[in-house]
């Protein structure tokens, strides 16, 4: 298993932070400094804890409302408030290019007696949700640990959670991993195979990516340290921030699950009840509940998410009107914000309903992409190979309107699609052969018009890594 590289960086810290501003497009966000290009200022989380950078506005802040999001449900799991006062705010840099093999970058030390962290990103088109919660509760957990520092320690890179406390955490918070993870562990338990808890503890260093140690790791944060039990998760953050180690005999001693009881038959007893449990998330795959979800972010009020749009816009709005204000400067803001808020929803979803959030997601960045301004053949600069604009304001309104109906297309199907799984499960017959497989691919003999492989186009370079 490759190791997750974590630093000290002791330099540059007051630069990058001393840089402040006011955004007036985002409601409700400030801005930490402007990058260089308009719309791509540095965003603060309204709780002022987090603070966003290298994207566009609009996507700093969902990245930024999204982390203030993961801080308060850890703040819940652990039953005590984070000891963060505003100058000390963790700071998310997002890399505008990055080699394919770069992974997230978690960097914290100690420097004259505060305690900095960071989280570098690869690239805003490689982040991957998952990876990046389990970085940021890494450094939260951190947070509280080193409170617990002794002054005469306060040096080098400070408390480090074991990776099995963090990432087991990170997997708790979201329902959407949750009922992953109990669907994993209850095929382990019917196949006979199941990872002892001495086992789970040692992963002090777990590699990125989806691992089925991850969901182990996940029940033994739920079965060693209960949600709201402030005084056991009190002992954790003095422990690590007194650099002890995490080991069988500590958990032993401070962890109301072990107490008085054999540890490893304890534990076996808890993994066959949740494996046992029949719930109704055990047979779902939460589609419908993120389905749902999506089709509330398609309705917005574009008044209350960017600034500047005019008075005859209507209040309420549905993603595909956003075509007859294409023009109109506020939109590229909207539809970026909203996109971002979309391919959120990716984590957790099916391979189907990813496909249905990607088409939308792809429909609302071509409006960010308007047809090219006309210049002088003298004056005709090098085109981005990355980003590909319309020749003109009819091809454009035609691609939107190709690419909004193919979105539509796959939504559809994945609610036949959703609706036979839901009829099996009601059944609990053997599904015929097919049922289950994907819906067939249009003809591929009928000619491509001019716009369709304009549109093919598109999202062939949305789709490259």
């Amino acid at each position: 298993m490759r190791r997750s590289l974590c630093i000290l960086v002791c330099v540059g810290w007051g630069g990058w932070l001393g840089v402040a501003a006011t955004l007036a497009q985002v409601p409700g966000a400030t801005s930490a400094g402007h990058l260089g290009k308009p719309g791509r200022a540095s965003i603060f989380s309204a709780d002022h804890r987090f603070m966003v950078g290298g994207m566009t506005s609009a996507e700093n802040m969902v990245l930024a409302e999204s982390l203030a999001t993961l801080a308060r449900q850890v703040e819940e799991k652990v039953g005590q408030p984070l000891p963060m006062t505003r100058d000390q705010v963790l700071g998310v840099m997002v890399q505008s290019l990055s080699s394919p093999n770069k992974e997230i970058l978690k960097v914290q030390g100690w420097d004259d007696g505060q305690f900095y962290q960071r989280l570098v990103v690869p690239g805003a088109l490689r982040i991957d949700g998952e990876d990046l919660l389990e970085g940021a509760c890494w450094l939260l957990l951190n947070r509280y640990a080193a409170e617990w520092t002794p002054l005469a320690r306060r040096t080098g890179m400070g408390a480090v959670m074991p990776d099995w406390i963090s990432a087991g955490l990170t997997q708790n918070t979201q329902a959407a991993l949750r009922s992953r993870n109990r669907e994993w562990l209850a095929r382990e338990w019917a196949e006979g195979r199941r990872l002892p808890l001495a086992q789970v503890i040692k992963q002090e260093l777990l590699p990125p990516g989806r691992w089925r140690e991850k969901a182990y790791a996940a029940a033994a944060v739920e079965f060693l340290f209960g949600d709201g039990d402030t005084a056991t998760w009190t002992a954790l953050f003095q422990a690590v921030g007194g650099k002890q180690v995490i080991d069988g005999v500590w958990l032993r001693n401070h962890c109301p699950a072990l107490q008085d009881r054999k540890p490893e038959a304890a534990w076996f007893l808890f993994l066959s009840q949740r494996a046992t449990q029949q719930t109704v998330a055990t047979w779902s795959d939460r589609g419908m509940q993120i389905e749902a979800q999506l089709l509330q972010m398609l309705h917005f009020r574009p008044h209350d998410m960017v600034a500047g749009v005019p008075s005859d816009v209507p209040v309420e709005l549905f993603a595909r009107d956003l075509i007859d204000y294409r023009d109109q400067p506020w939109v590229p803001t909207l539809a970026s914000a909203l996109s971002l808020r979309i391919q959120s929803l990716k984590l957790g979803a099916t391979r189907v309903l990813q496909d249905v959030i990607a088409s939308y997601a792809a429909y609302l960045d071509q409006l960010v992409t308007p047809p090219a301004a006309k210049t002088s053949w003298w004056n005709k600069g090098r085109k981005d190979p990355r980003k590909i604009q319309p020749p003109d304001d009819a091809t454009w309104q035609l691609a939107l309107n190709q690419l909004w109906l193919r979105a539509e297309r796959q939504h559809q199907a994945f609610l036949e699609s959703n609706q036979v799984r839901k009829r099996y499960v009601d059944s609990f017959d053997a599904a015929p052969p097919g049922v289950f497989d994907e819906p067939a691919p249009a003809a591929t003999d009928v000619p491509r018009t001019r716009v369709q492989k304009y549109v093919d186009g598109i999202e062939e370079k949305l789709a490259a890594p």
